[in-house]
């Protein structure tokens, strides 16, 4: 395995069963691959085998992140997103280093982790997790990574991650209040409330974070609120009255506010909704015996106001539950007599059951206590013929309701007295028991034989009670209240069932269909439907396609052809499929012909293929078919034999050989395939795109430099859309090819090219991307085009205008971001290409753009003096630009940086004096400092910016606001 396998990775596709059998093997073979490739294919490597990497990652998750540390590509594969929890148990640290990296930043948002991968990365303090954390903090989801840890960690955690940041806004971050431990977001709660009293912030603001503050100091002022005018300033207060008093522990408190909540009887329904839906949040083990009374009083008040909403009634219900999943076992009688009877009064009120799934929100049996207080409900609902109660109930149940053999009597009672609709869904769920689901169905038909029509019915049929087929197949159906008279019994049976039925059932089964394709008065889709699941029946499903193949109905016909391939038969009905191959059939017969020839010995594939290719009315499109099948089914001397016969046949069609080039690429062991090749190279436009199509990965190792080569000869070529295939397609096979970046360059240079140049353009800049020999042909086309006499020549001309400048635009905007690749990848040739534009006065602006949009600012240090000097003095817009660009990358969410250094660089910067430099700290300056909340430093720098000398750098830093008022 080891021996062969790097020669047929490219051929791989059941990488799951590869994985599991030899792991340590091909991961070795993938690594040594990846490692080989330059950074600009790596993406492209990604795409290919993230699914080999998917399969490996359970199975050696450390060697797996090692990969994408070192090798990853620039967008995390979705497929190994799954695998977080995997990844992160391996080694947490590595993984949250990666979650800062522009390539993990679709996962690095705490709420993508999920709770497995988060727990496991918070295992244990490190610098790591601090650093995660300041990224996290701006975005909002901070709280959620601090109630993964310990309530003990997380103090220190929070004061590492706001170490050197300056003081938050005004804005209060309940859900980081709610994070902290009590005594922590008590003094946090007092200086947040502090702040924006002092900032003046609204009162409802300050009310917020003293809400977090101990009952006695705050619940007057709370409560007072609850009493304004405005009826959005009233919702707000009592929420925040009610979760003040569940987050003191306290059941007095609680019991407090329940009593206040009597003021809520005459109160708007929004502002009752949002009091019950912080109620609704509050702990059940807060409610005590004292509080039943009051919470009496809430549910009538509710029940009884003539504007009340479901908004109202769900968290009333969710609070019922919890109430009775708390006190059910041990707690008070009235706690639990109250979450029964509120249950019932909201059913009642609205005629339905809106429990939600008792399944997640109950202790096991206690569902039981919500049913038999519903009861009585339930069967006066039944009796007057209403079972959608009952039907609700059991939904909500879930798979508990499989146990409680009341509720089952009423489902039955459903089935067999509601109407069609009740009776479905009824029996849907009284069939869900899985140990007596045999012997009800038998009931069911014992009962009602029409209720065979129904899809639940008839696959427990045609999977268990085999025994009882005889009612979907009888000669006359079953007619009654679920099949009306008229209408036929329709029923679709996989043939995986079929197949473990007697031979009387499908020989019956076989007949019926038959009649059913026959009948000319239903739709022709119908019958073709009929046709196909006849196909699936053993012995005699591919004689009933067979006759219908020759069916005037070209629908019918068609369904009869494609189902041939899958019938038992496969291997003996190729010939046949094949035999359409020239008629107007072909379009469906050929690619069915693909399905059967899996079934078909190679040794008698030949054959088959051979006729087909050598037969005269044989259609294009089948002869290509034959060519792919051939290539991929036969033996390799025997595929590249026929292949190359194909080829040379004389008056062969251009796109049958267009087939055989493009097959090609799996057979390149054999030499008549390479002379094949190269012959294709030198022929006919569509032979040398078909050249073209195959791209490096697709090749092993051995072959790609040969190819190389060929892609190369197919680029020298004058005609034009070749020419822009090649061109493409040349850039990818330059890591094996050195000189192909010299036709590119040819290409963009020759001034008088003004087809072609576009695409050489950005073929190479991802060229340059990719290899050292790329590299050095951009730079040696920038420098011949930027020392180009031609364009005083052509200067604002009637035809043309500095061609040259031109193509010199259009590789730095290639480079610059607009270019295939990632940034990371082009900033090599980025910053090469800028630091010889930099040496032409005509070219400074875009030397520093270039260098502003490609630099890398997460360097330690990140060097922005080179990206200013290029911008050069006595130009103010383009330092103003070029301090732009620098300040949106700082800005955006993707964009790596330190801080420390930025800092530093801005410092140095500033005091450089210069007004380039003076601008790029102003935007270093205003990025990161309001990143970090303004800070002592950052704010000093911007005082000292204030200053300088410069006065369009004063003005840029005076736009900078550190607090609003």
């Amino acid at each position: 395995m080891a021996r062969l396998l790097p020669g047929l990775l490219h051929a791989v596709r059941a990488w799951r069963a590869l994985a599991t059998r030899h792991p340590a093997t091909l991961l070795d073979v993938l690594e040594e691959e990846l490692t080989g490739l330059p950074e600009a294919l790596r993406d492209t490597w990604w795409h290919r085998y993230a699914q080999a990497v998917t399969a490996l990652t359970p199975l050696d998750p450390a060697r797996v992140l090692g990969l994408l540390d070192r090798h990853g590509p620039s967008r995390l594969p979705y497929g190994l997103r799954a695998h977080l929890p995997a990844l992160a148990a391996a080694d947490p640290r590595r993984v949250l280093r990666l979650l800062l990296t522009p390539a993990w930043s679709g996962v690095a948002g705490v709420h993508r982790l999920g709770r497995t991968a988060l727990y496991r990365l918070t295992r244990t303090d490190s610098p790591e997790l601090v650093a995660y954390g300041r990224t996290r903090l701006p975005y909002g989801d901070f709280p959620r990574l601090l109630r993964a840890l310990p309530p003990a960690r997380r103090h220190a955690l929070y004061t590492a991650v706001r170490e050197g940041r300056g003081a938050a806004e005004a804005a209060v971050d309940t859900g980081l209040l709610e994070a902290l431990p009590r005594r922590h977001a008590i003094q946090e709660a007092r200086e947040t409330a502090a702040r924006a009293r002092e900032r003046g912030a609204p009162a409802i603001t300050v009310l917020t974070a003293e809400s977090f503050l101990p009952v006695a100091e705050v619940r007057d002022r709370l409560l007072a609120a609850t009493g304004r005018p405005d009826a959005e300033d009233r919702s707000r207060a009592w929420s925040l009255l009610i979760g003040n008093a569940a987050r003191s522990g306290d059941p007095a408190a609680v019991t407090a506010v329940l009593r206040d909540m009597a003021r809520l009887r005459n109160e708007q329904d929004p502002v009752r909704a949002a009091a019950l839906r912080a109620l609704a949040g509050t702990r059940a083990a807060l409610l005590s015996e004292e509080s039943a009374e009051h919470l009496d009083r809430v549910v009538t008040d509710a029940v009884e106001a003539r504007d009340c909403s479901a908004g109202t009634r769900r968290p009333l219900i969710s609070l019922a539950l919890a109430v009775l999943a708390e006190h059910a076992a041990t707690g008070p009688r009235a706690l639990v007599d109250w979450s029964l009877r509120s249950l019932v009064r909201l059913s009642e009120s609205t005629g339905r059951v809106e429990l939600g799934r008792l399944d997640r929100t109950l202790r096991r049996g206690q569902e039981r206590l919500v049913f038999e207080a519903l009861r009585p409900w339930l069967q006066a609902c039944a009796a007057k013929g209403d079972h959608r109660p009952v039907l609700a109930f059991a939904e909500s149940a879930g798979r508990r309701a499989q146990d409680m053999t009341d509720l089952q009597e009423l489902l039955w009672r459903a089935f067999r007295d509601g109407d069609v609709t009740a009776a479905s869904g009824a029996l849907l769920a009284w069939l869900q028991p899985v140990r007596t689901r045999d012997e009800r169905v038998a009931r069911v038909l014992a009962h009602d034989p029409s209720a065979a029509d129904l899809p639940v019915v008839w696959r427990l049929l045609a999977r268990r009670r085999t025994d009882l087929l005889g009612v979907l197949l009888a000669d006359t159906p079953p007619h009654g209240r679920f099949l009306p008279e008229g209408r036929q019994l329709t029923v679709w049976v996989e043939a995986a069932d079929v197949r473990r039925w007697v031979p009387r059932q499908q020989a019956r089964l076989l007949r019926s269909l038959s009649a059913r394709a026959a009948d000319t008065s239903l739709p022709s889709h119908e019958r073709a439907e009929a046709v196909t699941e006849a196909a699936g029946v053993p012995d005699g499903g591919a004689d009933v396609a067979r006759r219908w193949a020759a069916s005037p109905d070209v629908e019918i016909a068609e369904a009869a052809l494609a189902a041939l391939a899958r019938t038992d038969r496969a291997a003996e009905v190729l010939p046949e499929l094949l035999a359409h191959a020239g008629g107007d059939r072909a379009r469906v017969a050929v690619y069915a012909a693909t399905q059967a020839s899996r079934h078909v010995p190679p040794s008698r594939l030949a054959g088959h293929l051979r006729d087909v290719l050598r037969a005269p009315d044989a259609k294009v499109t089948s002869r290509k078919e034959a060519v792919r099948l051939a290539a991929a089914r036969l033996p390799g001397p025997q595929a590249a034999a026929l292949v190359t016969d194909v080829y040379a046949r004389p008056g062969a069609h251009p796109d049958v050989r267009a087939a055989c080039v493009a097959s090609a690429g799996a057979l390149l062991e054999h030499e008549e395939v390479w002379e094949l090749l190269h012959d294709a190279a030198a022929g006919a436009p569509v032979l040398r795109t078909a050249v073209l199509r195959v791209l490096p990965l697709d090749l092993p190792e051995a072959h790609r430099a040969r190819y190389a080569r060929l892609v190369r000869s197919v680029a020298a070529t004058d005609d034009t859309a070749t020419a822009l295939s090649a061109f493409r397609a040349l850039a990818r096979w330059t890591p094996w090819a050195a000189e192909a970046p010299g036709v590119l360059v040819e290409a963009l240079t020759d001034l008088s090219n003004r087809e072609t140049w576009h695409c050489a353009a950005s073929a190479l800049t991802e060229a340059a991307s990719g290899s050292p020999h790329g590299l050095a042909g951009l730079v040696d086309a920038l420098r011949t085009l930027a020392g180009s006499s031609a364009d005083e020549d052509d200067d604002a001309g009637e035809g043309r205008d500095r061609p040259a400048r031109q193509r010199v635009v259009a590789l730095v905007e290639q480079l610059g971001g607009s270019g295939l690749g990632t940034v990371a990848a082009r900033r090599p040739a980025a910053l090469a290409a800028a630091e010889l534009l930099g040496g032409y006065d005509a070219y400074a602006a875009q030397a520093a753009g270039l260098a502003a949009a490609c630099a890398d600012l997460a360097a330690v240090p990140p060097r922005l003096d080179r990206v200013t000097a290029l911008a050069g003095p006595g130009r103010p817009a383009l330092a103003a630009r070029v301090a732009d660009t620098v300040r949106e990358r700082l800005e955006s969410r993707g964009e790596a940086a330190d801080p420390g250094a930025l800092l530093a660089e801005a410092v140095a910067l500033a005091d450089h004096g210069g007004p380039a430099e003076g601008l790029m700290a102003v935007a270093v300056t205003g990025a990161l400092g309001g990143r970090e909340d303004w800070p002592p430093p950052w704010r000093a720098l911007l005082r000292t910016l204030r200053r300088h000398p410069v006065a369009d750098v004063r003005d840029a830093a005076l736009e900078e606001t550190t607090a609003y008022e």
